[in-house]
């Protein structure tokens, strides 16, 4: 059918319209946020960057280029440069990859975005665009008539239909399309379906369809939350005004924060404990005597007091969620804002709201800087912010609910923290046995590896992956493509599968990995000491497991010099000089197969875990903001909630993410 043939034309009363993300029916757009797609075990954060990788499937670092871009618009615009290389029957397929993108769109989150398609009602489904008749529909005359072929509107209204005729089912028709070549970073796109219960569907709203195996390990908690079960709403709604939440409760105010706290600046306060704060769990009480994070406290007059119930935050990382109530009183670092709640506000409420993904971004619009990296928010600006006010008694009732289910979720997270632990100790059982072996020798570790020294010659238009490290064993991540030009004034080494890496700053904390297959070919900087076998009689795995024993650990702590605080340089030279015990080799393979047994087991155990945070923070927003309704909660006798309880959620035991990689402070 002709073009023409497909032009509609549409009247914007009549219509549900979308052309910007923070528009009330903005998450219909493909650039629209906090609706990631998993595929193939892959995230991808919105269906506009899906939809631009499918365009390259014999490029694979262009894929990985367009993935790693955080913003929809970049991933689109990175695109660009490459389309004259866009698979050649594009044209005729890319409707049937942007109908699939929609069906993963909704799959993957399925409670949020089949909730906006029904929202539409039985009005056309139009994208408003200044440029695009193919996909959207122009404005013409006086604003109010659209015309276009409006292609995205047409296959969202398509996907409506499924829903309100398929109910849940329509999240599992997402085969991809019969097309040749559907491929991600080489390998067929597969899609993992049959997902075994309602409630692991729902557990999965921000989340991914993986396998049954990983859908059941929500399960169990998911079947707790009666948002997991059947989402209860509110009788009524009122427009709120804000672009983060356009509609709240009837019965629910909207405040500046400067109604609800008052500003609490008073020092003095030498012999009460020093408080931090937990990107995860809020404000707790530091441990100054034990841990590698033993600091010593300096100006403690200049300390600000918080009093039990304040809200303390940091003011440049709030924006990450660095802010909760104080579980005692105690004293905070003078970077940080106190507040006090006034009667109305429940302090544990707006800690759980401040940390949601809408309100962080939130905080950034009203901080103030320089440079956007080093933006402060002060209270000037905080007591403007407009913050939502259920009646204070559903603030309580939403705490506790939250609270039990936080319960609930640190249980599971703390068993898996103690499987996990479990191995490591019976792979340090191993290690012991093989370095007491009878026919252990001690050499020198310049007799056993030798350090890379050549680095690679970059080339300016190349594209390269550089590679970061975590502390505490757990690995390597790379770092987004990056064309050589724009890697810095930093010397770069090509890694190896089998290679030892050692991160410069914190191999003393265990950030230390041998490179797989998958880290073969990345680069890492000078901070990275890579070290290469010399010896078939050594293996690395073997030398990575030494390192992360109690002795190991002592020779690193030795080699690793500097300022207070935890950045400490590793010598490698020094540490070439010492001497480390070399067991037979069949002794060794025993540590390392084991090895390779728990990172696996870690891999999959880390998946669940993610896969449970990713639920709590919907469970967490859905709840503050008042899409559900649970003041019919009533805890249960397996709803019981202790501080201990809940210590599993802090970030120290966090799945790794790039914020503590390197071993930085989450």
């Amino acid at each position: 059918m002709a073009e023409r043939d497909q032009t509609r034309t549409y009247s914007r009363k009549e219509s549900v319209v979308f052309l910007k993300t923070d528009e009330p029916f903005g998450g219909l757009s493909n650039m629209a946020g906090g609706y990631p797609i998993h595929v193939n075990g892959v995230r991808i954060l919105t269906s506009e960057a899906l939809y631009q990788v499918c365009r390259f499937p014999h490029l694979p670092d262009v894929q990985k280029l367009i993935i790693g871009q955080v913003s929809p618009m970049t991933a689109k615009m990175r695109s660009k440069p490459y389309r004259k290389d866009s698979r050649p029957d594009w044209d005729q397929v890319r409707v049937r990859i942007m109908r699939w993108s929609l069906r993963m769109k909704l799959a993957n989150n399925w409670n949020t975005f089949s909730a906006l398609l029904l929202k539409t009602g039985d009005r056309p489904i139009v994208e408003e665009s200044r440029k695009d008749a193919f996909w959207g529909a122009k404005v013409v005359d006086d604003g109010d008539t659209l015309v276009g072929m409006n292609v995205l509107g047409r296959l969202l209204m398509e996907l409506r239909e499924q829903v309100k005729q398929q109910g849940r089912d329509a999240a599992l028709d997402i085969a991809p399309p019969d097309i040749p070549q559907f491929l991600l970073f080489g390998r067929p796109i597969e899609v993992a379906v049959g997902v075994p219960t309602p409630q692991a569907v729902e557990a999965q709203e921000q989340g991914s369809l993986f396998g049954a195996d990983t859908a059941a390990a929500v399960e169990a908690v998911a079947a707790r939350a009666p948002v997991a079960q059947a989402k209860t709403v509110y009788e009524a709604y009122r427009a709120s005004g804000l672009p983060w939440v356009p509609h709240v409760p009837e019965g629910w105010q909207v405040l500046r924060n400067g109604r609800l706290f008052g500003h609490r600046v008073e020092t003095g306060y030498p012999d009460l404990p020093i408080l931090e704060v937990s990107l995860r769990t809020g404000v707790r009480v530091r441990d100054m005597e034990h841990g590698k994070r033993k600091q010593v406290m300096s100006q403690k007059e200049n300390y600000k007091r918080a009093v039990k119930g304040d809200i303390a935050y940091n003011m440049m990382r709030m924006w990450q969620g660095a802010v909760g109530p104080a579980p005692v009183d105690g004293l905070v670092s003078p970077a940080y804002v106190v507040v006090k709640p006034f009667a109305e506000a429940n302090s544990a409420y707006y800690s759980y709201l401040f940390r949601t993904q809408a309100y962080m971004r939130e905080v950034n619009k009203f901080s103030r800087g320089i440079v956007a990296d080093r933006n402060r928010l002060y209270w000037e600006s905080f007591k403007q912010m407009p913050s939502l006010v259920p009646p204070r008694p559903e603030q309580d009732q939403i705490v506790a609910y939250l609270r039990a289910q936080d319960a609930h979720i640190a249980r599971f997270i703390k068993a898996k923290r103690d499987l996990i632990a479990l191995m490591a100790e019976k792979r340090s059982v191993l290690a012991e046995r093989a370095i007491s072996s009878a026919d252990t020798q001690y050499l020198r570790l310049d007799r056993v590896v030798s350090l890379l020294a050549t680095p690679i010659t970059r080339e300016p238009k190349a594209t390269y992956t550089p590679i970061g490290m975590f502390n505490r064993g757990r690995g390597i991540f790379h770092k987004p493509l990056t064309e050589g030009k724009h890697l810095g004034d930093s010397t770069f080494f090509r890694i190896g599968k089998g290679d030892l890496v050692f991160s410069g700053q914190f191999a003393w904390e265990g950030a230390i990995a041998v490179a797989s297959a998958e880290d073969e070919g990345c680069i890492a900087s000078h901070r990275y000491p890579i070290a290469k076998c010399k010896l078939d009689a050594v293996t690395p795995e073997y030398l990575y497991t030494f390192f992360l024993s109690k002795a190991g650990d002592l020779i690193l702590n030795h080699h690793s010099r500097g300022a207070a605080g935890r950045n400490r340089p590793l010598n490698p030279r020094s540490l070439l000089k010492e001497k480390i015990p070399v067991p037979p080799l069949h002794r060794q393979r025993e540590v390392s197969d084991f090895l390779y047994e728990e990172l696996s087991v870690r891999r999959e155990i880390e998946k669940e875990i993610a896969l449970i945070r990713e639920y709590r923070d919907r469970l967490i927003a859905d709840a503050v903001t008042g899409q559900v309704d649970l003041r019919g909660w009533r805890p249960g006798p397996d709803d019981a909630v202790s501080d201990d309880d809940l210590a599993a959620l802090g970030d120290d035991e966090a799945a790794p993410t790039e914020e503590d990689a390197d071993g930085e402070e989450n």
